[in-house]
């Protein structure tokens, strides 16, 4: 019995093929959309731990700085006099390639010997067959490279390579190309240029000092008792942590970036449920005459189960498989954009392929085959719990349907309240937010076909005065194929509500931007060295370039700035000693607070100002005491004010630049802003300032205008990976809108069979179907409006609060609600083409005839 029922299962999908293909796609679609977005995240993540891995090596702790660097006389007195022998100095800076734009590496300068304990992919290194020893210790700008790296940048032993640290270009004399034994050392190498430390020093104009120190502490006793011997031999200012806290904490800046798409991601697929459950409820109702048959001669309910639900398994598990494989070739475009994100906003990250994660690609696939079970279960309980008899009644499905519908509402409203219960906690965790976000849709959903009726019910009517008998009969389908049409218009009104929220999310988000950016940027010229990582400037300038602009006499005024990153304690630090002309800083916009006082408090050298994001995510408020490590030891500092800012959501301490350079043994700035002289055009002012760069030297020199069209395409850079899902979640809907009208055609060939019997013109059936599936595309619409605000209400002021601490302002934007209706009815007219066009060239003969 089980090979028959299986033989009747096969032969029906094969009968209907464009049925099993259009749901395979979706679920295909839903599950390359969640593989692509995994594997980018992970791709990245992996890139940048084999980037720290490769620069920490074997090390266990790392003694640092707290600014630019510590004396490289303290390793000499660690190792000569405390004798740690295993300890190395290290030198370390990400630099660009201007040849090849976009392309950084990270330039490691070393002391070869006592590297080995550290790096195993040194280890290996012939240096006698790559220039020599001599050569690497005492050339100027000798430099080595990895095999790979020389290919990917056409570089051979001996060429120059020209890099750009900071302002100034540099050239390197490629004296070998290395080529380790295994696959580790090999990917460890490939971002990085290994110089000897002491022309690293010279390079990146540290003088005498170094990055950092790396150490190889015994997990023992004796390791401990190691340990606070050092710290009693630190001066203050150097600080001594384990060396994955740094891998960690950059981590945790990305996770909510990662977790964010992954929820996007995941729309996909919840959209391709909405296929397997139209694909499987469809297929009872086609198949309820064969049934009732079985039924009738003895086959049980657990075998029907069994039978509708193992289709579904074959589905998904097709649907998935091909999924896999979409999700590979989109993951190497979306890992592109991942990219480029985390290097817009968090750090610098080199991703030079896909890397395919079998657990990712497992994931991905057991999401996809359980969806399609999930979906399938209701249609398989439906098949099994239906008498012989009622399952050979052909209006059972949508009667049973009429019956549910206050139950659905009612289990709707259950699952808002749920939503709005788990939203209104107060946490931190966005994966209860987002469980929140999802029983919103679901009771959203289950609303959607009373509203069908009673929309049907308010435009039969004026479709009747409009379009004539069609109309009326397009509206009054609708409705009596709730079955049909419920799934389809929830699935759509879904993907556009998405639409809807997010735009008006990313438009509030812009718009919050732009008028902060009019408060913030009050200077005329802007003047800073190139970096590498778009919302951050630690790179800097010469000093004397600064006091030469500050001569010209097209100048008159100049606000100067200083920002470094201090990495202590699992915390990340962005401190920033700024000099502002009180006219710009009354420009700040401030949480509580008059900007005038907040600036004479500023002024005294123990207080500070901190960002948003800052203040959210460590819970600090103004008035409260944070503890900074400084160059002079840790000093305490008073919060002044909070300050609203949307350039990182690391989040930034400001103080004057005055109180930094104070505390820090550092007067080197990372920009500035000039303000021109009365009578001087802002061009002749850009021309002056260029005139005094030294050469050699690269200076970003931008007008206000300029400065504000950056940072708006790079705000726009970073929300393209968000417009690209959701151009996707809208594809698996317009599946599925496709899919349910071409089951209509089928169980629908006898009605419109009698109506082209009684007279029905084909041009007359074409308008009827493309008038039913536009009002299904205006109803998906007008129930998107409603999902859609209250998504971008919870993304705006809940989601987006506890993933960055942003506060943004909600931009009422009439255009995206129009936009989104077109979008809808359009989406549904495109599906409804080809299956209007199959029901207009039926034979009226054949599908009135009887099987």
């Amino acid at each position: 019995m089980g090979s028959i029922l299986s033989r009747s299962s096969l032969r029906y999908l094969i009968q209907h093929p464009w049925q099993a293909i259009l749901s395979i796609l979706g679920i295909a679609v839903g599950v390359a959309v969640v593989v692509a977005i995994d594997l980018a995240n992970q791709s990245a993540e992996n890139a940048f731990k084999l980037s720290m891995d490769s620069v920490a090596g074997e090390a266990t702790h790392q003694i640092s700085a707290s600014s630019s660097g510590i004396p490289d006389s303290l390793y000499r007195f660690l190792r000569v006099e405390h004798g740690i022998r295993d300890s190395a100095p290290v030198v370390e800076s990400y630099v660009a390639i201007p040849d090849h734009p976009g392309r950084t590496l990270l330039l490691l300068g070393l002391d070869v010997f006592a590297e080995r304990p550290f790096r195993s992919y040194l280890q290996d290194l012939n240096l006698e067959g790559n220039g020599g020893l001599g050569a690497f210790l005492t050339r100027k700008n000798a430099a080595l490279i990895s095999h790979e790296t020389g290919l990917a940048l056409g570089i051979s032993s001996g060429d120059t390579l020209a890099i750009r640290i900071g302002a100034k270009h540099r050239s390197l004399e490629i004296i070998g190309l290395l080529e380790p034994k295994d696959s580790f050392s090999k990917r460890s190498l490939e971002n990085l240029i290994l110089c000897d430390i002491a022309a690293a020093q010279e390079m990146l104009g540290m003088g005498s000092k170094i990055s950092r120190i790396d150490l190889i502490i015994p997990d023992t006793g004796e390791g401990e008792s190691l340990l606070q011997q050092i710290k009693s031999a630190l001066p203050d200012g150097i600080i001594l942590d384990r060396s994955g806290s740094r891998s960690q904490i950059l981590e945790q800046m990305t996770r909510a970036f990662s977790i964010n798409l992954t929820a996007l991601s995941l729309l996909a697929l919840i959209v391709g449920m909405f296929l397997i459950y139209n694909t499987m409820t469809f297929s009872v109702v086609q198949r309820r005459s064969l049934i009732g048959l079985m039924r009738a001669i003895g086959i049980t309910r657990r075998e029907i189960f069994a039978l509708i639900l193992s289709e579904a398994l074959l589905l998904g598990f097709i649907g998935s498989a091909i999924g896999l494989l979409l999700g590979i070739l989109i993951g190497q475009g979306l890992v592109q954009l991942v990219t480029r994100s985390i290097n817009d906003l968090y750090f610098v990250v080199n991703v030079q392929s896909l890397d395919i994660s079998l657990l990712s690609l497992l994931k991905g696939f057991l999401l996809g085959v359980c969806a399609s079970l999930l979906a399938a279960l209701k249609p398989s309980r439906e098949a099994t719990a239906t008498s012989a008899r009622d399952t050979l009644s052909r209006s059972v499905m949508e009667t049973k349907l009429q019956e549910r519908i206050p139950r659905l509402t009612f289990y709707g409203f259950l699952g808002v309240l749920l939503g709005t219960a788990l939203l209104m906690i107060p946490t931190r965790n966005l994966t209860i937010s987002y469980a929140g976000i999802l029983f919103l849709i679901i009771g959203f959903m289950l609303w959607t076909p009373l509203s069908i009726i009673y929309a049907m019910k308010l435009l039969q009517g004026l479709m009747s005065k409009i379009f004539g008998m069609p109309g009326k009969l397009s509206a009054r389908d609708v409705a009596g194929q709730l079955s049909r049409t419920s799934i389809a218009i929830a699935a759509l009104s879904m993907a556009v509500a998405a639409t809807v929220g997010v735009g008006i999310m990313v438009g509030s988000f812009r718009a919050t931007v732009l008028s902060w950016l009019e408060n913030r940027l009050t200077s005329d010229v802007y003047i800073s060295a190139p970096t590498l990582v778009s919302r951050r400037n630690d790179a800097t300038m010469d000093p004397a370039f600064i006091e030469r602009i500050a001569a010209l006499p097209e100048i008159s005024d100049l606000n100067m700035y200083r920002e470094i990153t201090i990495e202590t304690q699992g915390r990340l630090m962005y401190v920033m000693g700024s000099r502002l002309l009180p006219d710009v800083f009354y420009k700040f916009q401030f949480k509580d607070g008059d900007a005038r006082k907040i600036w004479e408090r500023l002024k005294s050298p123990d207080a500070v100002i901190i960002s948003e994001p800052y203040a959210y995510k460590y819970n600090t408020a103004e008035g409260d005491i944070i503890e900074i490590p400084t160059d002079n030891g840790n000093r305490e500092f008073q919060v002044a004010g909070v300050f609203y800012d949307y350039v990182s959501d690391v989040g930034v301490i400001m103080m004057h630049l005055d109180t930094y350079q104070q505390f820090w043994d550092d007067r080197r700035i990372s920009g500035a802003s000039a303000v021109a002289s009365p009578g001087y055009a802002i061009d002749s002012v850009i021309d002056a300032i260029r005139n005094v760069v030294a050469p050699g030297e690269e200076i970003l020199i931008r007008s206000n205008r300029e400065i504000r069209e950056v940072s708006i395409t790079i705000f726009d850079r970073t929300f393209m990976i968000t417009n690209v899902l959701r151009l996707l979640a809208i594809g698996v809907a317009f599946i599925g809108v496709l899919s349910a009208l071409m089951a209509m055609q089928l169980e629908r060939a006898r009605d419109l069979g009698i109506l082209r019997a009684n007279g029905l013109t084909p041009g007359e059936l074409w308008k009827l179907v493309t008038l039913q599936t536009g009002l299904m595309g205006f109803i998906s619409g007008i129930l998107a409006l409603p999902m859609g605000g209250m998504l971008a209400y919870v993304l705006i002021f809940i989601i987006n609060r506890r993933s960055f601490g942003w506060t943004l302002q909600f931009q009422f934007m009439p255009e995206i609600y129009f936009q989104a209706i077109i979008l809808a009815v359009v989406a549904a007219i495109l599906a409804g083409l080809y299956p209007s066009f199959k029901m207009s060239k039926a034979s009226p003969a054949l599908a009135l005839r009887e099987e």
